[in-house]
């Protein structure tokens, strides 16, 4: 349990920070930094200090979401003990088919959704206003985002027994490539596209490599679990 434990932990960050350098959140993120960029001045640090406090918004975010949400099902007696019975078996084909969206080979039209939408919340880049600003973006669920949240980290969480500790890693993963994006411009990187460049490379390259090891995982899961052949 301890091994699948860590696994899961693992899954949880990587996929956290795979799904911020995806092109929709990290438009958001882009975009967010920018205009904290812009309202911080010329303090030293100062880009990288609100940077930390969105990026810090956005993993409360996913923890408390994640949190209320599989709290409330496992309180369900039935649905905890068909989740350590059975999870293996509901996370085989979440799996595979999180791995086909990765690849680019399903879900082409999903289109994601907000919990909660503020197409015109715009905030002076105070402290509590910066981390309100992350908490509140990270709740308009891109496609990526949402697939792979509510798709892998919460039924995952759910499996697991770790309803706060999986979303949180989750919002952690999300939240670091922001704080280096942060740091990026704090130490005079100022051109944006130089930053998207970057990490728009780095998730061409990993986010393949990701969904051929999640159609692995599923594969594996399915063929001990539900066929029994391992």
């Amino acid at each position: 349990m301890k091994a699948e434990l860590w696994g899961a932990a693992f899954t949880a960050l990587w996929t956290g920070m795979l799904t911020s350098v995806s092109p929709c959140p990290l438009a958001t993120n882009i975009a967010a930094l920018g205009y904290i960029s812009k309202q911080s001045g010329s303090h030293k640090l100062a880009v990288l200090a609100h940077g930390g406090l969105y990026a810090l918004g956005r993993a409360l975010a996913y923890a408390a979401v994640g949190f209320l949400i599989v709290r409330s099902l496992l309180s369900a007696p039935a649905f905890s003990f068909f989740m350590q019975r059975h999870g293996g078996q509901l996370l085989s084909p979440l799996l595979v088919l999180a791995g086909m969206y990765m690849l680019g080979l399903v879900g082409s039209n999903f289109s994601g959704f907000d919990l909660f939408a503020f197409p015109g919340f715009r905030a002076r880049a105070g402290a509590v206003s910066t981390l309100l600003m992350g908490f509140l973006f990270a709740l308009a669920f891109c496609p990526v985002s949402a697939a792979l949240y509510f798709g892998i980290i919460l039924p995952l969480a759910a499996k697991t027994g770790a309803p706060l500790t999986l979303p949180l890693l989750y919002g952690l993963g999300t939240a670091l490539p922001v704080a280096g994006m942060a740091l990026a411009l704090d130490l005079g990187l100022r051109k944006i596209p130089a930053v998207t460049g970057l990490a728009g490379k780095f998730e061409r390259r990993a986010r393949p490599a990701t969904g051929w090891v999640f159609v692995a995982a599923g594969v594996y899961l399915g063929l001990k679990d539900i066929f029994g052949v391992i």
